[in-house]
């Protein structure tokens, strides 16, 4: 399960950095263009504002990962070891529990308000092929919060299963916390 959440963590890991590269050049293509030679691409501050939703809600889980959001582990760690594992384990669960109501209004968030085409694109793909041509729905956008969201749920479940391993193993739910920062500083 330890190299199944090193697999997701690096695949999370390697989109985010493509999306930070794409988004800075695009934002640096618009910058050069609006200062360098007084115009810009009209549909850049649109995808770059689509990009950050995106990256947003996929960096949610590294921040999870790397103890960046915030936690008050001192109950858990502070209990012996099976019943901070215990809480630790109830902890991930109402996450996940949490996590789930969120992603399923995002659905039907996405569903109800999602139809409408993005408007740059809308604009720019209708002057190059034409007013029918398909154009790509705000459902694209709206869609970032359940499936970052569904990806988090994910990550939360696998800890869940590491920690239940831990309870007849032996070891802390501080130790799982340590060996991701050392995977990560290591």
């Amino acid at each position: 399960m330890l190299a199944l959440r090193r697999l997701f963590d690096a695949v999370v890991s390697t989109i985010l950095i493509w999306m930070l590269i794409v988004l800075l050049a695009v934002m640096t293509v618009q910058i050069v263009l609006r200062y360098g030679f007084s115009s810009s691409l009209i549909w850049a501050e649109e995808v770059c504002r689509y990009l950050l939703v995106w990256v947003s809600f996929l960096a949610a889980m590294l921040a999870y990962e790397r103890g960046e959001i915030a936690s008050v582990p001192m109950l858990r760690d502070a209990l012996p070891r099976k019943a901070g594992l215990a809480l630790a384990i109830l902890a991930n669960a109402c996450g996940i529990v949490l996590l789930t109501v969120l992603v399923w209004y995002g659905f039907v968030y996405a569903g109800r308000l999602g139809s409408a085409p993005i408007p740059a694109m809308k604009f720019l793909l209708g002057d190059v092929f034409g007013p029918d041509f398909p154009v790509p729905s705000m459902y694209w956008v709206y869609i970032a919060l359940p499936v970052g969201l569904s990806l988090f749920a994910f990550r939360l479940a696998t800890d869940i299963v590491l920690y239940a391993g831990m309870m007849t193993t032996g070891g802390h739910a501080a130790d799982l916390r340590d060996a991701g920062e050392l995977e990560v500083h290591g």
